[in-house]
Parts: structure tokens; sequence; C-alpha cells
């Protein structure tokens, strides 16, 4: 899925609905995570990573649809179907409402306790200087700078084999508090002499399709390879040893 920031009005109040209901509170590192995942990936501080694309990032599709994709794509991570624009939405989309999604939640539970506060708003879409016109979006400069930078980022993770590929084995490795969590969006491992007889989603519409192809910039999947001690249902002595399943 790409998303385009300036045309994307229902799935901002979608996905802002979505991230409400799950009772989470927002990641407090949301504004590093515009930095993209090397950062991460070699300070060995995965888990905000993990957690951020568990909590907030895989509700772009429901966790019925995940569990279809993944299922008709064994041996690929949830990852792959999640693209650097989809991650930089997610963020600018959260750095935007947190304060007005913090005060709501402190207003249903303690009703009193905010009535001499300042009514929060949205940091990027408040709408101050902006002289309304048809078809032009509703996000600020900074709201723009912020998306646009975080893509960019994330677009060079995805981009990057080894790096990407160190996300996806590290992802397959982790493991959040409550391992349930992680149902919807595992990797669905089939026995090696099972992969030519894998059978296509028959009853699918196109558009259904199509949905579960990773829609990056240049229509292809990022590339990564599993580790040998990550893949499942392989032996192999030399643990260290890369195995690079897409080449």
């Amino acid at each position: 899925m790409h998303v385009h920031i300036t045309s994307s009005i229902t799935f901002f109040h979608t996905l802002t609905v979505c991230i409400c209901i799950t009772g989470e509170r927002l990641s407090p590192d949301i504004e590093m995570l515009m930095n993209g995942y090397d950062i991460y990936g070699c300070s060995g501080n995965t888990d905000v990573v993990f957690e951020f694309m568990l909590t907030y990032a895989r509700r772009i599709r429901s966790d019925k649809e995940w569990t279809k994709i993944l299922k008709n794509n064994p041996e690929k991570p949830f990852l792959c179907f999640i693209t650097p624009s989809d991650i930089a939405f997610v963020q600018v989309l959260m750095m935007n409402g947190m304060g007005v999604w913090d005060q709501a939640r402190r207003m249903k539970e303690d009703p009193t306790c905010t009535s001499a506060e300042k009514k929060e708003l949205p940091v990027f879409t408040k709408g101050e200087g902006l002289k309304r016109e048809s078809g032009r979006t509703v996000w600020d400069k900074g709201g723009l700078n912020y998306y646009y930078t975080a893509e960019k980022n994330w677009r060079k993770a995805y981009g990057d084999k080894d790096e990407f590929s160190d996300m996806c084995n590290k992802w397959e490795e982790w493991e959040p508090e409550k391992k349930g969590r992680k149902d919807p969006v595992r990797t669905l491992w089939i026995e090696a002499e099972e992969n030519d007889r894998i059978e296509e989603a028959s009853g699918d519409e196109w558009w259904e399709r199509e949905r579960m192809a990773c829609d990056d910039v240049n229509d292809r999947p990022p590339e990564f390879y599993w580790k040998s001690s990550v893949r499942k249902g392989k032996s192999d002595d030399k643990e260290d040893e890369d195995v690079n399943d897409n080449e």
C-alpha cells in the first residue's frame, strides 16, 4: 500500500480510529522513529521498532487481511507488505494527534481532571495560515517535512538488502511480552518439499489479489535473506551462514 499524504483524508480518519481503539499509550520515541531502522539495529534497541510495527503500523490492514496475505505468501515476513510510505504516514499521524488523543484518554478516565485545560489541537493539521482550496492538502509544511523525511529514511532501510534482512531476521526472533499479539502477523513456515505445492487463493477479485503485493515505488518487493538460525524447518550446522531465499 502506498499512501500519498496529500490525498489521504479517508485513510487518515480510518487509521485514527484504529489507533485510538488500541488503548495503548503512544510511543514516546515516535520522533526518533523518523530516522529509520539503522539507529535501532546498530544499538540493539529494536524493541522500539517492533512494538511500533506490531501495535500501530500493522493497523493499516485488519488482522483478517494480514492472516490471508501471509497464508498466501509463506516464508515472507509481514514487513515485506508494509511500505516506507505506510510507516511514515502512521508516524506523522501519531505525531499530529498524540496530544489530542492523550487528552481524550484522560477525560475518559476522569472527566473532571481536564475541565480547566486548554483544548489540545493537532500539531500539523490546525489549518492556521492556510487558505482552504479544493484539492489542497490540510497538512502544513512541518507535517509534510516530517512525512517525507521519515519516508526517505525508511526507504533507505528497505532498499538496503543487508539492513532489511537484519530487520526481518530480528523481527522473526523477537517476541512481545504477550506473545499472542504477534499471531496475526507471524511468518508462515512450511516444509521445503511443500514449496512447489502452494496453491494460489481462489475466488479473490483482482483488486484483492493486488493488495497482497508489496506496492513499493518500483513495484517490486524489498529483498532480504533469512539467517539459518532463524529459518524454521532447516537443519544447518553452520548457524552463522546466511541463507538467501530470494536469489
